[in-house]
């Protein structure tokens, strides 16, 4: 790819989480009976009006916020006309020429490390539109309407990336940005972020744009960076075939199973659409007082919370990246660190076993987990009066039966011996036991050391911790460990 360059801009479509639709009170919750969660404004029935949700504009705008949009007090709302079977009333309110949001920025991480920053063109609020359920039924497909009218926002990116990775890298935090402040539970198996590729090739050094293929039926971050890898190669190998002209403006659908994308219709223009002012809405003003009042409900955001874990408390970049994945996460770790663990060592009980317990139980972190409980946990280890492997070891029994760390390590027989004489009598018997493990070590073989550990190990009875252990027998043996 030394020749070509790619030029990708991806369109996420964003459900929001409200309890209501875009425009009615019809419900959205995921998962129930087809077409039992709908009403005479999602059906398009005659002289059905709508009603702009005020939630809706407020996550809305909440979305903006967290990616640095620069939010319109002026906006309006319009007719997207097109005609298919999951959309009743033949067009979709959205926004066109005046949106709610212009520009934002995502920052994000290159697989060397570099930071780039890929800027937004615009996010816009519209209603989502129903389902085809494609199935053997005769040559005909279903139609689920409980999925028309959830409010949505549409988030373009400018045509700034280069890669299939940088594309994941993209969707990525911008996963994380709208997780953290709410605005939506970004679920794309349950279709709550869906994604469309916009992929284009040129020349390197070529600054006019390559004819662009747009790819849908994206339902995965890994189907994103498939669909965009094939079509980059498509898209080259018809130009290194002189057959450059055979690219057009397209939409095509990815089939995940094939690994291929197929044609889907020919890519339609704005005119197309016929947008027109939504006559049944007015505009949408969002006053400085009301923008101010969101952003003071702005919690702080998974960017800054990272850089904060990197400075203050010495974290590296990518345990930080981790940590604040979700809201969750981070809050939880910074309470077992109020509890009074240690900040790198918290970190590490969180992102190891806290999660592990949290996955596997199904359940939050605080209730998997509790934080008085991790915090005492950890205290024990690094106290050294319990072995952090037999801690790691004990994990799940120990959050399972709710009860102290220390009465239940106690109860265990695993409270470390801290008597530095006992500790002592058990190195010394253990060098007089092992003779032959003693000259070879003397003689310079030192990884031999680990067998008399485990000897002493064995003859405390694993109440003690092997790297105390190691260090007394250097030291009556007189080497250098």
């Amino acid at each position: 790819m030394t020749e070509f360059e790619p030029v990708i801009g991806l369109e996420v479509h964003c459900q929001m989480k409200t309890a209501t639709k875009m425009f009615s009170g019809a419900t959205t919750v995921f998962g129930r009976e087809p077409n039992s969660q709908v009403d005479p404004v999602s059906l398009g029935l005659p002289g059905a009006l709508p009603v702009i949700n005020g939630h809706a504009v407020e996550l809305a705008v909440k979305a903006a916020l967290a990616l640095g949009g620069r939010v319109q007090e002026h906006s309006k709302f319009d007719r997207k006309n097109y005609f298919y079977p999951d959309l009743p009333k033949g067009y979709q309110i959205s926004q066109f020429d005046e949106p709610y949001c212009l520009g934002g920025t995502v920052l994000i991480e290159l697989a060397d490390g570099r930071e780039k920053v890929i800027g937004l063109t615009r996010i816009h609020m519209e209603e989502d539109a129903g389902k085809l359920i494609h199935q053997d039924h005769g040559g005909f497909s279903e139609v689920d309407l409980n999925r028309a009218g959830v409010p949505l926002i549409e988030i373009v990116s400018n045509p700034e990336l280069r890669s299939s990775a940088e594309a994941y890298a993209y969707l990525m935090e911008l996963k994380r940005a709208l997780k953290w402040v709410g605005v939506s539970d970004c679920e794309m198996q349950e279709g709550s972020l869906r994604c469309d590729a916009n992929v284009s090739v040129r020349p390197v050094g070529q600054e006019k744009f390559g004819t662009r293929v747009e790819i849908k039926n994206l339902n995965s971050f890994r189907a994103v960076e498939a669909a965009i890898d094939n079509e980059i190669k498509t898209q080259v190998a018809l130009i290194r075939a002189g057959r450059g002209a055979e690219i057009k403006q397209q939409t095509k659908l990815w089939d995940p199973d094939q690994k291929t994308t197929r044609l889907m219709r020919t890519k339609e223009d704005a005119a197309d659409y016929r947008y027109f002012p939504e006559p049944d809405l007015p505009p949408l003003h969002i006053t400085a007082a009301r923008l101010a009042e969101i952003r003071a409900t702005m919690p702080e955001l998974p960017r800054v919370r990272e850089e904060r874990f990197v400075a203050v408390l010495g974290l590296e970049r990518a345990v930080a990246r981790e940590l604040t994945a979700e809201a969750s996460i981070a809050d939880y770790f910074e309470a077992v660190i109020a509890a009074g663990a240690k900040p790198k060592l918290a970190a590490n009980w969180t992102r190891e076993e806290a999660l592990r317990l949290a996955n596997e139980r199904h359940e939050v972190l605080t209730v998997a987990a509790p934080v008085a409980t991790m915090a005492k946990l950890i205290e024990l280890v690094d106290a050294g009066k319990v072995a952090r492997v037999e801690a790691k070891m004990e994990t799940t029994e120990l959050f399972a039966s709710k009860e102290d760390p220390e009465a239940f390590f106690t109860r265990k027989g695993k409270i470390l011996v801290q008597d530095a004489g006992a500790l002592s009598q058990w190195v010394a018997q253990a060098i007089a036991q092992e003779p032959k493990v003693v000259a070879d070590i003397q003689g310079g073989k030192l990884a031999a050391l680990g067998r008399l550990v485990g000897v002493t190990m064995k003859l405390s009875g694993g109440k003690t911790e092997p790297n105390l252990v190691k260090a007394e027998l250097v030291k009556q043996l007189g080497i250098q460990g």
